[in-house]
């Protein structure tokens, strides 16, 4: 069976948390995921650990999952709350003109997606989480690395903006890549698919390769939208302009290519 029983309840519970949307938007694709997937982690946990199945990786992946989606969440939030006025208002705008059955669409879209992202635990708590392999550890730690990424990533970005308003975040983590945050997201959910290595056979992977596929495009395309906005925002600054040609957007040593500064 391709889909377990109960994965009906985990698409409920993935629905209910991304229908922020409805109130905002791009929340389908922010804070919506960060809700569906903090949501999805617990809920798997909590219907393995009523069948009896557990192990520790299991145990502390489906917890990394709940803390993925409170710092990717939280963050998203407050990045949004933090917006020039201007800027949050000319969203609204748009938003406001999208018909309620396309945001219905996407809504469906994304609740799926968000269920599929987590596939690989969902599998191993639906049938048997069995014994951790050593595919579950490396897995382990893939996803806290990149969680421990996005958290410095998020973090530093805020105590740097804080000291300098002027200037975008280009020291500690920043050196590493322009994007870092989604570099982690990047690594985290190519964790998640690890976790399914030895557990997941046959027609399965195909979902799976569908959640993380859609992950990683998720992730990639938000470090391009928001690379976009910050060259052009700081392309006045010399300091920035010297920092973009220097630092790729996503892979830390990796030479910039040349930009096209507007």
């Amino acid at each position: 069976m391709i889909f377990p029983a109960l994965t009906w309840v985990l698409l409920l519970l993935s629905a209910a948390l991304c229908a922020v949307g409805f109130y905002k938007f791009i929340y389908f694709s922010t804070l919506g995921q960060g809700l569906a997937v903090a949501g999805l982690g617990l809920g798997t946990l909590i219907i393995a650990l009523g069948g009896g199945k557990f192990s520790p990786a299991f145990f502390i992946s489906c917890l990394l999952c709940l803390l993925y989606g409170l710092v990717e969440g939280g963050f998203s939030a407050l990045a949004e709350l933090m917006e020039m006025r201007g800027r949050t208002a000319y969203k609204s705008k748009l938003e406001n003109n999208t018909p309620l059955t396309m945001q219905g669409g996407f809504w469906l879209l994304y609740s799926l997606l968000y269920l599929l992202q987590i596939t690989p635990l969902w599998y191993r708590a639906s049938d048997r989480v069995g014994r951790d392999g050593v595919f579950s550890w490396i897995a382990l730690v893939l996803m806290a690395f990149g969680l421990g990424v996005m958290f410095l990533a998020h973090r530093q970005a805020a105590i740097q903006k804080a000291e300098n308003p002027d200037f975008p975040p280009m020291q500690k983590i920043y050196t590493w890549a322009r994007c870092p945050a989604q570099l982690g997201r990047i690594v985290f959910w190519i964790g998640m698919l690890c976790s399914g290595i030895g557990y997941v056979s046959g027609i399965r992977w195909i979902p799976v390769l569908l959640g993380t596929g859609s992950a990683l495009f998720m992730a990639v395309r938000s470090a391009f939208r928001q690379d976009r906005l910050m060259r052009r925002r700081y392309a006045y600054l010399p300091e920035y302009r010297e920092y973009a040609e220097d630092t790729h957007i996503l892979i830390p040593l990796l030479m910039s290519k040349p930009i096209e500064w507007e």
